[in-house]
């Protein structure tokens, strides 16, 4: 193994995850090289690595052996998609052959007022001023999600059409400095409406999965709050829980 660059912790994960998705870095046992192999690899001190295996093992990535090292996790149907993962869903449906696109999106300035639906437990007052971003997004060029955000505009003052199409919480984090401390997720059934209905080739009033996400900064600041709607007939949603 070749040694690399040094990386960041996030920076890191990714990494990491890329090549275990490609067969890279694990043996024919799905196990993981030494701490020490994967320390020199990556060029990373014991600290960020084992942060960076915690992090892979609370995504569902890896499991630990005690006393034996690490695993990879059997691999899951190729469109499921990892709730616990905090990479976003475009690197998390990136796996070989797999391709997520955003086709039409399109963002406004609004009030909390005006907005479809706010954050679970709702502080805003009503004058505040929001970015809505409204997106349709394809998994391998077929209707996979509909989805609705709004993002504080005291926090973030504008959102680039090109980072639109592309992944949102990628520009924050590399352009603006903008740290994400945790996500809150809801998951939840109702009747669909447009523009989902017609992306999907649905009914209005069919049942669509919603999966709700309220994104707060690591300061414990609200930052953005979502509405994401999939298409039934093609959305696995996996968790896993573990035992100690």
């Amino acid at each position: 193994m070749q040694s690399k660059n040094p990386l960041d912790i996030k920076t890191l994960v990714k990494e990491m995850i890329n090549e275990i998705q490609d067969g890279k870095l694990a043996d024919e046992n799905g196990k993981l090289p030494s701490e020490q192999k994967l320390m020199t690899y990556y060029s990373v001190s014991r600290y960020a690595l084992r942060q960076a295996l915690a992090q892979l093992g609370d995504m569902g990535v890896i499991y630990q052996a005690q006393g034996v090292g690490s695993f990879i996790r059997p691999e899951r149907h190729e469109k499921v998609l990892n709730l616990q993962n905090n990479i976003g869903i475009t690197e998390e449906m990136a796996r070989p052959g797999r391709t997520i696109k955003t086709i039409d999106a399109s963002h406004r300035i609004v009030s909390v007022a005006e907005a479809d639906f706010l954050p679970k437990n709702n502080e805003l007052a009503q004058e505040v001023q929001l970015i809505e971003i409204n997106r349709l997004r394809t998994l391998d060029d077929e209707p996979y999600l509909s989805e609705k955000s709004y993002f504080l505009q005291s926090v973030i003052q504008e959102i680039p059409e090109e980072s639109m199409y592309d992944s949102v919480f990628n520009y924050f984090e590399e352009n603006k400095n903008i740290k994400i401390g945790f996500i809150d997720k809801v998951i939840s059934s109702e009747p669909l409406s447009e523009p989902g209905a017609s992306f999907f080739k649905l009914a209005i009033g069919a049942p669509t999965l919603v999966v709700r996400d309220d994104t707060f900064l690591s300061s414990g600041k609200l930052l953005a709050f979502s509405k994401i709607c999939y298409d039934y007939r093609k959305a696995e949603l996996f968790m896993f829980k573990k035992t100690y």
